[in-house]
């Protein structure tokens, strides 16, 4: 169809005026799906005019260009908008072929075309399309998509149509890859400064916004820094799976956006810990009840997969302008007040900062430091208290126990370094490396012709839970060929109270390995026998709390005597701890425990020590320790 100079005139000035408009959008940054929706359909329209076009729309490929989407439809009166809204590579192969292998595809008739044939026969349906002309959307990922122009009549589309369709596709390309870019951008935003999983921000957003509200606001704001964490999460984890972990935090954290103030900034960080900053006034008994009526909503149960999850938090508050001066300090100060609260216990916690609490953080930095230092430079070795069989005296073990050689400080036991071990993931290889050290020593002992005797060691929570554990205890058998019956691994009690699913099935892989299992400070737990009756358990320690009073205390012998006849029925070997007097073990002796460790025989001693008793002994290879003068 031949043009008219004026219409060619006429179609130059459209053309002008749509790509103007889509430059001012573009320059003012308004260029976003919801803005360009009514010039996009403008565009079409005049399309449509320009091309005497009956039909004009804008169809867009996915990524890797096996399905076509329709975006946008401008129709005449008369005519319906496709009913068929997807087209699939697969149901129309010759089509796809058609409109990516040429700049142009121009069809004069669709009844004698091969390729138009090959789409869903219901994609006319109301609607007699005759003629047609694509052209590529082309974009800087390759081919985004076509502008498709229809006609009812016949038409012999020409050179000219062609070109005009092409430009119009040239005009698409900028608007769709300019969208394209800002998608990318907004997700790139959205990575990070969201978190994901719940939708609430993250640490970077939480900043932020933190320190923009600060600074409009000036002295005339004061805040609060609330940073909280489950106290359950791990039980979570193992009882719900990872889906119901995922559905628990995401209602966690809408909850908490429900209860706390208007205004208040929220973040998610580290898994199950959220940090909230919020306004407070300055009596503080009422936000100290504003605080308790919120954890009191958030103890409520929340329902995942039609069970009831009752949780508690532990929560560490920093105060703005008292204790910092912007976001991070607040989310520091606040964690070191939660940290400083849950040595006292690890449920329900709280605490609000004081400078003093730095000071002990910056000393435990200092000590974290050194502590990964000394494990590189071998600053750590084992010290053994025998066991000793009761009556006859005949030690039948030792306990290792783990001591840092200090080039500053000295020898210093466990309690000077094993909570800070535990904290910052060192413990785990402390405790490789415990257990290693443990099975070298038993090895030696072999070699001596000393291997009737046992070595138990501590396995702090954190590493007996871990789920390479089983593994590290199968490759010290195959490494240092010993009979894991030798080796007793002890837990405490409280561990297998916390996480009884998790500790049950970790148990059971430990003894197939064939190591025995000892609970470490039994009877302090409130569910302490009910659990002797769960696990699996070769062998209980007896807390030294009971030893202690033992002689003079008619509850500490009673409760011993009812650990010992229990054990007894149950099949378990029994050890007391901490006996220091001849009173003392002539008591447990008479209630009948099997052994007996404590200071009355021994303190715990080096190696070197220990093998010069075992090698001297006159009875060897086994020692009696003699009753000590009183």
């Amino acid at each position: 169809m031949k043009r008219s100079k004026e219409e060619l005139t006429e179609f130059i000035s459209r053309m002008q005026e749509q790509q103007q408009q889509l430059f001012k959008q573009a320059k003012q940054l308004e260029l976003t799906p919801q803005s360009m929706k009514t010039v996009l359909y403008e565009l079409c329209e005049n399309i449509a005019m320009i091309m005497r076009a009956d039909r004009v729309s804008i169809w867009l490929f996915n990524d890797d260009q096996t399905a076509l989407t329709e975006h946008l439809t401008y129709a005449a009166d008369s005519i319906a908008i496709p009913i068929v809204r997807e087209l699939n590579f697969y149901n129309a192969k010759l089509y796809f072929e058609a409109i990516t292998s040429q700049r142009v595809n121009s069809v004069d008739d669709i009844t004698t075309n091969e390729a138009f044939q090959s789409l869903p026969s219901n994609y006319l349906v109301d609607t007699p399309i005759t003629s047609l002309l694509d052209a590529s959307i082309i974009m800087s990922r390759g081919i985004g998509g076509l502008l498709c122009c229809e006609t009812v009549k016949r038409r012999n589309w020409t050179k000219l149509d062609e070109v005009f369709i092409a430009a119009f596709a040239d005009m698409l390309s900028f608007v769709f890859d300019r969208l394209n870019r800002l998608e990318m951008e907004n997700r790139v935003h959205e990575l990070a400064y969201t978190d994901l999983l719940t939708g609430i921000d993250n640490e970077n957003a939480f900043i932020e916004k933190v320190n923009d509200k600060i600074h409009k606001t000036g002295k005339e704001l004061f805040g609060a820094f609330l940073y909280m964490k489950i106290d359950q999460f791990t039980s979570i984890q193992s009882v719900l799976g990872q889906e119901g972990t995922k559905e628990s935090l995401k209602k966690i954290a809408i909850r908490l956006r429900s209860l706390f103030p208007e205004g208040s900034i929220f973040a998610r960080i580290a898994f199950d810990h959220f940090i909230i900053f919020t306004e407070h006034s300055s009596d503080h008994e009422k936000d100290e009840n504003t605080m308790e009526q919120i954890l009191s909503e958030l103890r409520n149960p929340i329902m995942i997969s039609d069970q009831k999850l009752f949780l508690t938090f532990s929560y560490g508050v920093s105060l703005y302008p008292q204790h910092v001066t912007d976001a991070y300090e607040g989310i520091q100060a606040a964690k070191i007040a939660l940290d400083s609260s849950q040595k006292m216990g690890n449920r329900k916690t709280r605490a609000v900062y004081e400078p003093l609490m730095y000071e002990q953080w910056e000393e435990e930095m200092h000590s974290e430091m050194n502590l990964g230092k000394g494990l590189d430079m071998n600053e750590f070795c084992l010290f053994y208290q025998p066991q000793v069989e009761s009556v006859t005296h005949k030690v039948t073990g030792v306990e290792a126990l783990i001591r840092w050689q200090h080039p500053e400080k000295g020898l210093l036991s466990p309690a000077a370094f094993i909570e800070i071990a535990e904290t910052t993931g060192h413990i785990t290889q402390i405790g490789e490396w415990v257990v290693s050290q443990a099975c070298q020593q038993l090895k030696s002992w072999e070699q001596k012709g000393l291997g009737a005797l046992t070595i138990s060691v501590n396995i702090s929570p954190r590493h007996f839970l871990h789920y390479q554990f089983p593994k590290f205890l199968y490759s010290c058998i195959q490494e240092y060929n010993i009979d894991p019956a030798k080796l007793i691994i002890e837990i405490t009690e409280n561990v297998a109270i916390e996480y009884s699913k998790i500790v049950e099935l970790q148990i059971q892989k430990v003894q197939n390995l064939g190591f025995p299992i000892s609970i470490d400070d039994f009877g302090t737990g409130y569910s302490a026998f009910l659990y002797l009756q769960r696990f699996s358990i070769q062998e209980v320690k007896i807390d030294r709390q009971f030893v202690t009073d033992i002689e003079n205390d008619p509850k500490s012998r009673a409760i011993v005597r009812a650990i010992l006849t229990l054990a007894k029925s149950l099949h378990m070997h029994t050890v007391a701890e901490g006996v220091e007097t001849i009173g003392q073990m002539k008591k447990l002796e008479e209630l009948g425990c099997f052994e007996i460790q404590g200071y009355y025989f021994s303190k715990p001693v080096p190696i070197e020590e220990l093998n010069s008793w075992l090698l001297a002994s006159p009875r060897f290879p086994f020692l009696y320790l003699p009753i000590p003068p009183a």
